[in-house]
């Protein structure tokens, strides 16, 4: 069996990215392309499948094949009938081994559906008799309830049973519709009420056989719901009680019996059952997989991709597999199918990828976001939420949810929580006790801390604009870096978040500095002369681009481009001032939760220095917690979202998705469905 790797061989620097560069942060794939005999295809499917790394492509699309060559038709599946005969059986009462390995060929269709058919035949008695005994069950326990309603009344329900001149219904309805009855005083029928509760009155109507259709109507018009009693009931409704009742436990007596035996046969099928179960999923996913391999006459291509570094764990499962050939290669940059995208994340960062995920995963060439958001996002939220204690339980809970739990937002919410607890720290600031750390600061002879956000407004608002316009410039410097690697100059040199844009930026905010202290950092001639360059760079940034890339540009005509850019470039201008003026809010929420904060104190003063003021100060700083922690999440990836993912971030890749056969959990648990890589 041939094996070629062109991707990773001769020198190291093979083995980078294709495009040039690094990849940060985003796992390096490559690319494997199966070829072989056509009877081989399965055993290949089978192979991607095993080893769990393998993310299938449409062959036909990266081939760029035209051609009729077999590619995506949907072909019959043979296990289809078997898995659905399967599924008709209850299988929860057997143990489905997700992680067992179905042996290849184990079971042919015509062998599963007969197997099938004999264990059903072989329970079908069992079967009719529980489903007998359950509703016998359910009719009685339903017959109990209402019965009981009647135990007091002096009727003999065989006797009714029996009339044939004289038809009856039994049920209960709304109380207050009793007054209506006199309505239909002329109708030809009785009511009997025999006991009223939960506003509600039960009993029998009376009609004849010709009037009880009629008679019926207008009962179902006041609600009445009816109630079938057993035909072979006889007695008082307190005889016919416990003679229900005795029967009912016979029922429950004959239902344990029935089960058990339906348990001993599946026992003694169990096995099997789960064999062919987990072989026809198995099947069916392969069958279902050869719409996406290329087939001519007698042979077959399967691509798709595989991370370099399980390319052994792949390897280990393809090489064992006759009369194949299997080639890998890097990604190839002018694909018709864009490469899948896994993220590679350090231990700080690897929470934040659900926000990311959440926007839109990065081109595989591209660039992967989640460490500047993590640093981002845990800054943000830290001085918007800054408070010692909260931010320490808040790091706590974090702590348990993920390592007790499992869940992803538990280590966001552990690393934010520190940083709150950072910046409470510097604000001096304790489960709202402003004064607590005071001493604390005094001692370290640090005269502007604690930085007391009632006592610094200026320094709070001033300080989240400017942290804002560093992140917006950051997030330029990246955009540039990303699109200077795919040679888009467009976007890159002479576009908003390009070049051109931060240059236009940097100097809008030197000179805005420089009217706030006094002190101009750049001559305003030179300010002005950059803004006035760089916002013509703007305004002719689509021919320039093209220029630089040795492209043709095709106007729509000089009118239009003139209108068209003129407005772009006010919108520009716009988003520039809304993007910065939007981190105010980073300032408004350290003065939103200090006041609250001191609402909480005031209550607790007011109420006294007992047991009750600690309480409220409990139930303050929780409310707190929970409902501004929850606002000032939201408001930070809004910040994450629209000012600097909107500026370095396109989220237009496709995630990266093993082949896996996917197994229906019958299991009594709460899990409806698992994936096992088999």
């Amino acid at each position: 069996m041939n094996r070629s790797d062109p991707g990773c061989s001769g020198t190291p620097s093979r083995c980078r990215n294709y495009m040039g560069g690094v990849r940060l942060s985003i796992e390096k794939l490559e690319l494997v392309s199966i070829s072989g005999a056509l009877p081989r295809l399965n055993d290949a499917l089978a192979g991607c499948l095993q080893s769990g790394v393998f993310h299938i492509e449409n062959a036909a699309k990266l081939l760029g094949n035209t051609e009729d060559s077999g590619s995506g038709r949907a072909e019959p599946n043979p296990f289809a009938e078997p898995l659905k005969a399967l599924s008709e059986l209850d299988l929860r009462k057997i143990r489905i081994d997700a992680a067992a390995e179905p042996l290849p060929g184990e079971f042919t269709p015509e062998q599963i559906l007969q197997e099938t058919e004999r264990i059903s035949n072989s329970m079908q008695e069992v079967r009719q008799q529980l489903a007998d005994t359950r509703k016998k069950i359910t009719e009685y326990e339903s017959s109990t309830i209402h019965l009981k309603h009647l135990d007091q009344a002096d009727i003999d329900l065989g006797e009714l049973v029996k009339c044939r001149h004289i038809v009856y219904r039994f049920g209960r309805m709304p109380e207050e519709n009793m007054l209506k009855l006199d309505f239909y005083s002329d109708e030809g029928f009785v009511f009997q009420a025999y006991h009223t509760a939960h506003e509600y009155v039960w009993g029998f109507y009376f009609a004849t056989p010709e009037r009880i259709l009629t008679v019926d109507a207008i009962m179902k018009g006041l609600l009445f719901e009816r109630y079938e009693l057993p035909e072979d009931v006889s007695g008082t409704p307190e005889q016919a009680l416990a003679e229900i009742q005795s029967r009912l436990t016979e029922k429950k007596k004959l239902l344990g019996e029935l089960e058990q035996q339906e348990k001993e046969i599946y026992g003694s099928e169990a096995e099997l059952l789960s064999r062919m179960y987990r072989f026809s999923k198995y099947q069916s996913e392969i069958y279902r997989l050869r719409s996406q391999c290329v087939t001519m006459k007698d042979k077959f291509n399967l691509m798709g991709y595989i991370p370099a570094a399980e390319k052994e764990t792949f390897r280990k499962y393809i090489d064992r597999i006759p009369e194949i050939t299997a080639v890998y290669e890097t990604p190839r940059p002018d694909s018709r199918v864009q490469p899948p995208v896994r993220l590679k994340n350090g231990w700080f960062s690897k929470p934040f990828s659900m926000f990311v995920e959440m926007y839109g995963l990065p081109n595989y060439n591209g660039y992967n976001p989640t460490a500047f958001v993590a640093v981002t996002y845990t800054l943000l939220f830290g001085i918007m939420f800054g408070d010692l204690g909260q931010g320490i339980v808040l790091a706590l809970i974090g702590l348990f949810l993920s390592k007790k739990k499992g869940i992803t937002l538990g280590g966001v919410m552990a690393r934010i929580g520190v940083s709150s607890a950072l910046f409470g720290t510097l604000y001096g600031s304790v489960f709202g006790y402003e004064d607590l750390l005071d001493p604390m600061w005094e001692k370290a002879g640090v005269p502007w801390l604690p930085l007391k956000a009632m006592e610094n407004m200026n320094v709070f608002v001033y300080g989240a604009v400017g942290l804002g316009a560093v992140i917006i410039i950051v997030s330029m410097l990246i955009n540039i870096a990303v699109n200077l690697r795919r040679r888009n100059y467009t976007e890159s040199v002479f576009g908003n978040n390009g070049i051109a844009g931060l240059a236009f930026f940097s100097c809008v905010m030197l000179l805005i500095v420089g009217l706030v202290t006094g002190k101009q950092l750049m001559p305003k001639g030179a300010a002005v002369a950059v803004i006035i360059v760089t916002l013509l760079l703007m305004f002719f940034r689509e021919p320039l681009g093209h220029r630089l890339a040795h492209k043709r540009y095709e106007s729509e005509g000089l009118a239009d481009f003139i209108a068209g850019n003129f407005f772009e470039c006010f919108e520009f201008l716009i988003g520039y001032t809304s993007n910065t003026i939007s981190f105010i809010r980073v300032g408004g929420f350290v003065f939103s939760h200090a006041g609250l904060m001191a609402v909480v104190m005031t209550i607790a003063d007011m109420i006294g220095k007992d047991h009750k003021s600690i309480v409220t100060v409990i139930i303050g700083n929780l409310i707190v917690m929970g409902f501004e922690g929850l606002i000032v999440g939201i408001q930070v990836m809004r910040l994450e979202f629209y000012e600097i993912f909107s500026r370095c971030y396109d989220g237009d890749g496709k995630p990266f998705t093993p082949v896996s056969v996917s197994f229906d959990d019958f299991s009594e648990n709460k899990q409806s469905e698992q994936t096992a890589k088999v």
